[in-house]
Parts: structure tokens; C-alpha cells; sequence
């Protein structure tokens, strides 16, 4: 038997790629006025609004913490609708879309996209239109992740560093130099090394948990990319070699 839902109540799902976040119509604050907009013109009331950012579109249900949240909330509060400004702000993966739908459907509600795009309702027409609609969204994400490979591999052959820079430092012309949070990083470092906890290290930074340990870990790991600069690093403190690549004292 399928649950009792408000067909009246929604909640919405904002997603955006790292990539995607300065790309038009794309960002999140367009999504939710979107949304807002839709669920105006339509007679809905929005629950909540949650959000992933900065998670590809290909990310596994458990990378989703904010289309967790939204699911739960749509059992929770009984919402019969689940809104989004459009199918691909949902997820790129088409398996993915339809195990959502599944899920929607066993609770007692559905999917619905603020552009329409096959999501008015559940006649041939509209199933046929979200699939074709949910494949092109699979090819474009597919399409997105072999340039980005390829660029890197140019990169990578011209001898640039690729990948996200560790906290604390920016990229210059292909190279790690220091940037503005660096001190911080190098105090990190040394409450680390002097035995203070991540909480205790919290308390003086500020940060959260998941950055201290994420710096922690870059720099227990940063030999090879010290030794690059500093050919002693292997056999320095990784504190040490820090200051050594950085110049300081």
C-alpha cells in the first residue's frame, strides 16, 4: 500500500559541480530561484531546499548528503514531491535517476523538474522524454570528464602539476607556492606535532574536523613533493622541510 503524501508539499535538491559552479544558469542561487518559482506558480510549499555542492553529478548515493537528506525529509514529512530545477541538477547517472524514482514512488511521491522535461507526469510520452533527457545528461557528464582527462594529460606532459592544490598553498605557472592560509597550515602542523588533539586544534583554528585531518594527511604524504625543492626532505621533519620550501624560519 502506498503511503499517504501532500501532494501540495515539496522538497527541493540544488546540485553544482565544482566545474560547473561560474558556468551560467548553472549555479545554485539560479536553481533556487528557479525552483522557488515553479513551486509559486504551482500551489506548492517548500518544505526545505537542500543542497550538494561541489559533488559531480556521477556521485554514488552515499557522496550525496544533501539528496539523502531531501529523501529522508520526503518520508519524514510526508512531501509528495520531490523538486529540482532540472533533471541533471538531480544526477548525471541514469541508474541513479531511476532508483530515486523508485524510491519517490514507494514513498508515496515523485519527481518533478521546474523546466518540465517529461516529469509532468507518467504517460509513455513523459517516461520516453526523462530517459532520452537523462541519457543526454549521462553523455554530456561523459563527455566533461574526457576533456577534463585529456587537458590534464597536456598538462601533466608540460610538466604543470595537476590536481587541486593541499590547503595552505596556490599554483603559479605549473608550481606550488604559499598562499595566504599557509601559516595557518604550518600552526596546524605544529600543535599536531607537539601532541595536541584535532579538537584541541580546532579550538585554536577554527577550522573543522575533516580540513585538520585532511592537512595532517597531505603533509604526513608530502615528502616527494618537498624533495622535488628540497633534496634533503626525505630525511627532514615534514615541518622542517615546509619552512625549507617555503624560505622561512
Amino acid at each position: 500500500m502506498t503511503p499517504m503524501t501532500d501532494p501540495n508539499l515539496a522538497v527541493a535538491v540544488l546540485r553544482v559541480s565544482t566545474n560547473e559552479q561560474a558556468e551560467s544558469g548553472l549555479g545554485l542561487e539560479a536553481q533556487e530561484a528557479s525552483i522557488r518559482a515553479y513551486a509559486k506558480a504551482n500551489g506548492l510549499e517548500l518544505v526545505s531546499i537542500h543542497t550538494d555542492a561541489g559533488v559531480s553529478g556521477r556521485a554514488a548515493l552515499t557522496d550525496r548528503p544533501g539528496l539523502v537528506a531531501a529523501l529522508g525529509e520526503i518520508v519524514s514529512r510526508r512531501a509528495g514531491v520531490l523538486l529540482v530545477a532540472k533533471l541533471d541538477r538531480l544526477a548525471r547517472d541514469p541508474f541513479l535517476v531511476l532508483t530515486i524514482e523508485k524510491v519517490l514512488k514507494r514513498s508515496g511521491a515523485r519527481l518533478v523538474s521546474a523546466a518540465g522535461e517529461g516529469t509532468q507526469g507518467d504517460d509513455p510520452s513523459q517516461v520516453l522524454m526523462r530517459h532520452i533527457l537523462m541519457a543526454v545528461g549521462a553523455h554530456e557528464a561523459a563527455l566533461v570528464s574526457s576533456r577534463t582527462k585529456a587537458a590534464l594529460q597536456a598538462k601533466k606532459a608540460r610538466g604543470e602539476r595537476i590536481g587541486r592544490p593541499p590547503k595552505g598553498f596556490k599554483v603559479e605557472a605549473g608550481v606550488l607556492v604559499p598562499n595566504e592560509d599557509f601559516p595557518a597550515v604550518r600552526r596546524c602542523l605544529e600543535l599536531r606535532e607537539a601532541g595536541l588533539t584535532y579538537r584541541a586544534i580546532q579550538a585554536e583554528l577554527g577550522w573543522n574536523l575533516n580540513t585538520i585531518r585532511l592537512v595532517v594527511k597531505r603533509w604526513n604524504n608530502s615528502k616527494t613533493l618537498l624533495a622535488a625543492t628540497v633534496p634533503e626532505a626525505p630525511t627532514m621533519s615534514r615541518l622542517d622541510a615546509a619552512l625549507a620550501f617555503t624560505g622561512g624560519s
